[in-house]
């Protein structure tokens, strides 16, 4: 299972973790159900979803993840700069092989949700888009709408959370993606994208990587590829033991607050003012851990 051949990169640009933010900016409670933590070999990565995008991938990762279908596997497809994809390998679910009728009983394909109905509290970027009509923010996540046809879609940030597919839309499975780089905004509405990395990203940028010139990135020597060593969801463990995030509320004059001072900055650092447009890509979003 691949990404649908798409093997263009651009440079990465790193994710931040988590913040030391003012306790007076407005910040919300990362859902427990919707908190997926992936344990490497490097340290714990913590992914929110967002089931109002996709629910039935939600639902469907949520079930991987609680058979434990994730642990002991691997992330065997990384391409510097793009994505690191892990699963059950080559071979699984859409893309046919031996494996495929195993898994496909249990896992069938499922129909692509690469856009949802607008909704929600949008708050616009307030620059103008070269992929979509529009682009903003609803609880955080970068995303794109078009009103005119009534739908929005997760945005190809650095740290989006998707599942991979066939060349058919309605061929996702079980295999996940993140991007730790640039990934082409054209994959855009053509993948289904459903939940983003808030602490973490620099482990993903410490996996082994594959050459995106053999065999579309797969790690070709089995002992090389870094293990998923288990991913959990947070409401599955113990209120003592569980780990509690927290984003700034992108709805709010404090976030516009930043969208302004990344708009205009005034370090003296700049010899020629940069132009006053923002990248929906390069806007940080603040998480901090308080647990």
């Amino acid at each position: 299972m691949m990404l649908a051949g798409v093997l263009s990169l651009t440079a990465g640009v790193a994710l931040g973790a988590t913040s030391n933010s003012p306790k007076s900016e407005p910040f919300r409670a990362v859902d427990p159900q919707n908190l997926v933590l992936i344990d490497t070999k490097y340290g714990e990565v913590a992914v929110e979803l967002a089931p109002q995008f996709a629910p039935k991938h939600v639902d469907r990762l949520r079930a991987l993840i609680r058979s434990h279908f994730y642990d002991g596997k691997s992330f065997y497809r990384v391409i510097d700069g793009f994505v690191a994809q892990g699963g059950a390998g080559e071979g699984t679910a859409a893309t046919g092989g031996a494996k495929k009728d195993e898994l496909s009983k249990q896992w069938p394909a499922l129909k692509a949700e690469f856009d949802a109905p607008v909704g929600g509290t949008f708050t616009p970027l307030g620059s103008p888009d070269l992929f979509a009509p529009e682009v903003g923010h609803i609880a955080g996540f970068p995303i794109a709408r078009d009103t005119k046809d009534g739908h929005m879609w997760l945005i190809h940030c650095p740290g989006t959370f998707a599942f991979a597919r066939d060349n058919k839309p309605d061929t996702a499975t079980t295999e996940f993606y993140v991007v730790i780089g640039e990934a082409p905004r054209r994959l855009d509405r053509d993948l289904t994208a459903f939940g983003r990395v808030i602490s973490g990203m620099q482990y993903l940028q410490k996996l082994q990587r594959g050459d995106p010139d053999v065999d579309n990135g797969v790690i070709q020597k089995p002992s090389k590829p870094d293990p998923i060593l288990r991913m959990r969801i947070a409401a599955d463990i113990t209120s003592k033991d569980r780990p509690s995030f927290e984003v700034i509320r992108t709805d709010t004059p404090a976030f516009e607050t930043v969208k302004e001072e990344r708009r205009h900055p005034t370090s003296p650092f700049y010899f020629r003012k940069p132009p006053p447009i923002l990248d929906i890509c390069l806007v940080p979003v603040k998480v901090r851990r308080v647990r």
